[in-house]
């Protein structure tokens, strides 16, 4: 008798120990679920290797195959970690963690025997969802985040359920009901936790392929760069903002040139080149004389991977975690690996060393590589001496271009001599091409002269306000110091196609080029593109006030709710909060217990036989409503007529689905009044 119930006993918690099948099935989903948006940054043999296990998997389920040995479990992670190590060049950054993470998640799949196998598989499941918020943060990523950990919750769910129990829709539904009711309490930690620096850093792989300014400029660079619409940052302006042609967000600044290619000097790449905030307000700066009005604007950048930040020029205010360079570009100390936020203030009237350069600067800005384009040299030289000023040269080369120049996406190749044969042979080219040989004009005419690169302008949604700059935007232009004036810009682009400037680059090109810019149809149909400006507002807000909200957002607004950031009114807005949410969420479950009606009449009748049981004629279980009837008259024939209405009325509404026997109901049940004998 002993041995029986031990037995059964024994069985019983191998039953219970046993994975279910509708648990594989749920956690095989969660996993396609969960490694989907990683398909475009991990190595596509991993997703064989996911293929190959969900194979074995299913031969294990049927019987097939039995549980993989330690060899064959050392060659698939041997591999795989050998795999990552050559696709990332022995790299630990956080692409190849994640790949590791992702591998593990899919190995332990084959090896999983028991329930605690599977409840550790959801766990470690979670932390790979979590990883999706490191390549992406808009709005959907956000819902798909969801979407995969309410499916990932259900396998957790279904892993509780008997064969009998488990119903699909029913598990699904029953897991959003919890998440439902998690998501408040998501929120209010969201508002209240103290918003801190990682612990930790892990780098990214900066040397992934990553579209976007680079930090060298020749023909055709950015005319390739102006083909795609991929966004770079948002900018939004306190108050009116500056008119189209003024929106020059600046990036670098390049002063040497080897013929054929620019790129920063030597000075230029040094860090002593760029005032920090930790070493005080650098001497140089006093050279920088603000005048005119002030612009005060956000901006909320995409990943760059790049250290350089964009802003209108000069940047008067700015964060503390980014330098101003002697080139008045802002900098930040690490790459531009995530999406950041950051708040500047600038003059677009400024006067930057108008009394003199010093003997490096101006060295550096009137560099050229010896014996390169002879042409050029010469007439720069020539017409420097027929010029009555400075201005007159400038104002001499600007109409050369506007006289028979081309602006085109699709410039003829250069040679050995670029600026030679862009000048005055070919005469059709992109801004790059404008602003290089404008630049070799000018420091062979004597005049130092830079090449800036960044972006112009910028796409305006009226919907949120703000500006979407994209690499479309992008642009080169010059600067030349003047005596007393100092540094001032000269865009020879606006001399060829004056439309780039003041409305954008579509209006600049001839329809051959334009079928060349990575132009949605959805822009062409107004309904479509108000719908494209709002979503995209949907995401700049998402990005301002979720992913922005940091410790000075989350202090302003305790300020504004709670009237400070004391310690006990945070205290007390969690207690109410907490409150508040735990009472929703009883209401929420009391009234999901509620008692419910398979007829409409059900409701109606059930009021009637309430009202006879205040007086003691209380309804037996199974007792039909005629029953009840005779059983109460017998005992009250003064109520006779009125509950043979009710129960006649009653038939009619339940069984014969009369909805005026429905209304006659609700009347005669409500009139229906009981005294006492």
């Amino acid at each position: 008798m002993r041995l029986a119930t031990l037995t059964r006993e024994v069985n019983a918690v191998r039953e219970a120990d046993q994975i279910p099948r509708n648990s594989l099935a749920w956690l095989l989903l969660a996993q396609a679920v969960i490694l989907a948006p990683h398909v475009v940054h991990v190595p596509l043999w991993i997703w064989g290797v996911w293929l190959f296990v969900v194979f074995w998997r299913w031969q294990i389920f049927r019987g097939a195959w039995g549980f993989p040995g330690w060899a064959v479990k050392l060659v698939l992670v041997a591999s795989s970690s050998a795999g990552l190590y050559l696709v990332y060049r022995g790299s630990f950054g956080v692409q190849t963690m994640v790949g590791l993470l992702i591998v593990g998640f899919i190995l332990k799949l084959i090896e999983m025997r028991k329930r605690g196998d599977l409840l550790l598989l959801c766990h470690l499941g979670y932390f790979v969802i979590a990883t999706q918020f490191l390549f992406f943060s808009n709005v959907f990523a956000a819902l798909y985040g969801l979407f995969s950990l309410t499916v990932l919750s259900a396998t957790l769910l279904a892993s509780h359920q008997s064969l009998d129990q488990h119903r699909f829709w029913r598990t699904l539904r029953l897991t959003g009901v919890l998440v439902l009711q998690a998501v408040p309490l998501m929120l209010l930690l969201f508002l209240i936790a103290p918003r801190v620096g990682p612990l930790w850093a892990v780098p990214m792989n900066t040397s992934a392929a990553k579209t976007g300014m680079s930090d060298t400029m020749s023909p055709g660079d950015i005319s390739q760069l102006s083909r795609s619409t991929e966004l770079v940052f948002r900018a939004t302006f306190e108050g009116a903002a500056p008119p189209q042609a003024e929106l020059y967000w600046r990036g670098l600044v390049f002063s040497h040139f080897d013929g054929r290619r620019w790129s920063q000097s030597n000075a230029q790449i040094s860090r002593y080149n760029i005032n920090w905030p930790e070493q005080g307000r650098a001497d140089w700066r006093d050279e920088l004389r603000y005048q005119g009005s002030e612009y005060r604007y956000q901006v909320i950048t995409e990943p760059t991977r790049q250290s350089w930040m964009f802003s209108l020029t000069a940047p008067q205010q700015w964060g503390d975690d980014a330098g101003l360079s002697q080139e008045l570009s802002l900098q930040r100390q690490r790459p531009i690996t995530q999406r950041i936020q950051y708040w500047v203030t600038s003059s677009l009237d400024f006067r930057y060393q108008p009394d003199q350069l010093e003997d490096w600067q101006r060295r550096q800005a009137l560099q050229l590589p010896a014996d390169s384009n002879p042409r050029t040299r010469t007439l720069a030289e020539q017409w420097q001496r027929e010029a009555d000023s400075e201005d007159a040269l400038i104002r001499r080369v600007l109409q050369h271009y506007n006289a028979s120049f081309r602006y085109t996406l699709q410039p003829p190749l250069l040679g050995q001599e670029s600026v030679d044969e862009f000048l005055w042979e070919t005469q059709a080219g992109f801004c790059e091409h404008f602003a290089s040989s404008f630049v070799f004009f000018m420091r062979a005419a004597g005049i130092p002269a830079r090449v800036v690169v960044g972006y112009q302008g910028g796409e305006y949604n009226p919907l949120e306000n703000y500006y979407a700059v994209r690499q479309r935007e992008a642009h080169a232009w010059a600067e030349v110091w003047l005596r007393e004036r100092g540094w001032v810009r000269v865009d020879p682009t606006a001399a060829v196609a004056p439309e780039r400037i003041e409305q954008g680059v579509d209006f600049s090109l001839d329809e051959e080029d334009v079928q060349l810019l990575d132009n949605s149809f959805v822009s062409d149909i107004s309904l479509l593109n108000t719908l494209r400006l709002r979503w995209e507002g949907f995401n700049y807000l998402w990005s301002r006030w979720v992913l922005g909200y940091n410790a000075e957002t989350q202090g302003s607004l305790f300020e504004r709710w709670l009237g400070g950031v004391d310690i006990w009114r945070i205290a007390l807005f969690v207690l109410v909060s907490g409150a508040l949410i735990l009472g929703v969420i009883m209401l929420f479950l009391l009234w999901g217990q509620r008692k419910r009606y398979r007829y409409p009449a059900d409701r109606y009748y059930q009021h009637y036989c309430n009202k006879l049981e205040r007086l003691g004629f209380s309804r037996k279980p199974g007792e039909a409503p005629r029953d009840f009837a005779r059983r109460v008259i017998h005992l009250r024939p003064d109520l006779s007529k009125p509950i043979n209405s009710i129960t006649e009325l009653y038939e009619w509404a339940s069984y014969a689905g009369n909805q005026a026997a429905l209304i006659d109901l609700r009347r005669a049940v409500a009139n229906f009044v009981v005294r006492p004998t």
